[in-house]
């Protein structure tokens, strides 16, 4: 990766953690899709990891002092279930790196979207006042269903537009296949 593309990717990944902040709207934001992207187009592990989990935890500190009740949450059990999220996002994004397309960007953000629901819903579940059983975990689960949607479709536009951005940034041609 030339320094060019390092800046030109760094570059969006600040303006989405920026709309972030701005537009804290739960569920919809860049964050899972920084992380996909990061892990699919930084050739270095250690970097996609570093700029990804930072600019995720920058966003985080500035909502934290924008908003008390967001800095009870940082550092508690169900926001460090959403680190560890992010982090298997990263890893599935490095998966995908050797075979980027349209497809696969489609693919790693449906999956990140799923595995996002499941990891923070079971970390609400081990974190929170629901009955430590299997029907307390589907509760959980049918808990987080109304926040998915959001996740959803922001993972997804958001992916494909880092995507297509950086591909525009970079004059490489987005592969359709």
């Amino acid at each position: 990766m030339e320094k060019r593309d390092i800046v030109a990717l760094s570059t969006i990944i600040v303006a989405l953690v920026v709309i972030r902040t701005i537009f804290n709207i739960p569920n919809f934001n860049p964050i899972g899709a920084i992380a996909l992207m990061g892990g699919i187009l930084f050739h270095k592990r250690t970097t996609a990891f570093l700029i990804t989990i930072g600019s995720l935890f920058l966003g985080d500190i500035i909502l934290g002092f924008s908003s008390p009740t967001y800095m009870e949450y940082m550092f508690s059990t169900t926001f460090m279930f959403v680190y560890i999220s992010f982090v298997l996002v990263v890893l599935l994004g490095t998966a995908l790196k050797n075979r980027v397309s349209i497809i696969s960007v489609t693919a790693g953000s449906i999956l990140s979207a799923i595995m996002f629901f499941l990891v923070t819903n079971a970390g609400s579940w081990f974190a929170l006042d629901y009955e430590k059983s299997f029907s307390g975990l589907m509760n959980a689960y049918t808990a987080g269903i109304p926040f998915f949607r959001a996740t959803f479709v922001s993972q997804l536009l958001f992916s494909l537009g880092i995507y297509i951005v950086y591909n525009i940034a970079t004059q490489r041609k987005s592969s359709l296949a």
